[in-house]
């Protein structure tokens, strides 16, 4: 936000934000859910532009607030595999005439959340990297948009943010009807590439096998809109 925002509303904001800290609270939860609510209606009171849609950081900020349960992924390193040396002789004459008499060397990169990719998707034997399906499976119905993803960075060139009724709908139908699929990749959104921690509204339904909260997603078909870009639709 810093770079789109006045000094002294971005400071204000944080000390605001700082003595709603829930930590020393009797139910951190509730009160946690209270100071997001919170924010969401402080960030709908300042002006969008093009470059900052303070609106969908609203909206998303919403949806945290609505998630029940996260999780963190145990932390492994991403490492490299000790060499493994292939000869002709361990593919057959097929490949042997292919790849040449020589000895090849053969190494394997293993991601961060390579375990947990496998064991989502154990049932792909040919999956080679588990954890790059997970990445892209896991947008938005796993793993929530990043909230850097409504403000252009300054060193970049700008792109326009469409965040007009169309895409919220289709956001709230992803949300409803396909609580499964992933996000699209070319909305609004942006994602981790190896996020650290998990959760999501569609993931409560499924670990309390309850449906979505009423709740979240009313407010979200009924808030009033407070920003129309010329190219939202």
């Amino acid at each position: 936000m810093a770079p789109h925002v006045e000094p002294d509303t971005l400071n204000d904001l944080k000390s605001k934000i700082r003595s709603r800290d829930p930590t020393n609270s009797g139910n951190i939860q509730k009160e946690l859910q209270k100071s997001l609510l919170w924010l969401r209606d402080e960030l709908r009171r300042l002006s969008c532009t093009y470059k900052c849609r303070h609106d969908a950081a609203a909206d998303l900020i919403h949806v945290y607030a609505y998630t029940k349960c996260f999780f963190r992924v145990r932390e492994y390193k991403a490492f490299t595999s000790p060499p493994v040396y292939i000869s002709p002789l361990d593919l057959g004459p097929k490949y042997a005439d292919k790849l040449g008499p020589r000895i090849h060397e053969y190494k394997k990169t293993y991601g961060e959340n390579y375990c947990l990719g496998q064991l989502i998707f154990w049932h792909i034997q040919t999956n080679l990297e588990p954890d790059y399906s997970l990445e892209k499976a896991s947008r938005g119905c796993l793993s929530l948009p990043d909230i850097g993803s409504f403000y252009a960075k300054i060193q970049k060139p700008s792109q326009q943010r469409i965040y007009g009724p169309k895409t919220v709908k289709m956001m709230l139908e992803r949300m409803e009807k396909y609580t499964q699929k992933p996000w699209p990749k070319d909305q609004i959104w942006s994602f981790k590439s190896s996020p650290k921690v998990f959760g999501s509204p569609m993931f409560d339904c499924v670990f309390n096998n309850t449906s979505l909260d009423k709740e979240m997603v009313h407010w979200l078909k009924h808030r009033p809109a407070i920003y129309q870009a010329m190219w939202d639709r």
